[in-house]
């Protein structure tokens, strides 16, 4: 499906994972692992995977910090990627690409809460503060650590990749609010989304805009 998005002949979808297995070349799709170095796949791995792209990958860190305020828990390397001139694919002569729109955000927003859990959910707030932090992990890890929390990874970018994650934060900052939220909600009919689902929905956004704007606030 992800291939859908490319409307040329002259364009072509290479996802993350084609470039990590240039780099690293044990890399297992399935495990996540690279067999040879026992890496996992992470933040660095990308990183040094997409270095022939020179230093301008800041969209990279806007679509990890975008995941992080969705809850997005399935950006693998198969689920995102860069749409390149077909000129680049066969000549190798530039580097001339776009960033694919993100797509497979499946795992994202409250997914997998049970409709008939949702009033407890809004009620107790251990079970909310368990959907927002606990139960809310990253594909995509930071070194050798992951699994690993979407907001113990909004610490480490925070605190080693601070320019080049601020931008995204205060956009975060700046347009996210509950009228923002609620008007995109609004769009649903409740045979597609119930209302105590747009309920949650807002509130798990609203509370962890909330917290990815504290984390960067915060001292170092």
């Amino acid at each position: 499906m992800s291939y859908n998005i490319i409307n040329s002949k002259n364009k072509t979808l290479n996802e993350f994972v084609t470039n990590i297995q240039s780099v690293f070349y044990g890399y297992n799709k399935d495990s996540l692992i690279d067999n040879n170095t026992g890496r996992k796949y992470s933040i660095q791995m990308l990183e040094e995977s997409l270095s022939f792209l020179g230093k301008d990958i800041i969209w990279l860190y806007d679509i990890l910090i975008f995941d992080i305020l969705i809850g997005n828990s399935d950006r693998h390397p198969s689920n995102w990627g860069l749409i390149y001139d077909a000129e680049f694919i066969n000549k190798k002569l530039s580097i001339n690409y776009d960033i694919s729109p993100i797509y497979d955000n499946g795992s994202s927003l409250c997914a997998y809460v049970n409709e008939e859990d949702i009033e407890e959910i809004l009620r107790d707030n251990m079970r909310f503060n368990a959907l927002l932090d606990t139960k809310s992990k990253s594909c995509v890890g930071w070194n050798d650590e992951r699994p690993i929390r979407h907001f113990k990874l909004l610490e480490h970018l925070k605190d080693e990749r601070y320019d080049m994650s601020i931008n995204i934060v205060n956009k975060i900052k700046e347009r996210i609010n509950e009228e923002s939220i609620s008007r995109i909600l609004e769009k649903y009919d409740e045979s597609i989304i119930s209302s105590n689902m747009k309920e949650l929905i807002l509130r798990y956004i609203i509370t962890r805009k909330d917290i990815i704007v504290s984390i960067f606030e915060r001292g170092g």
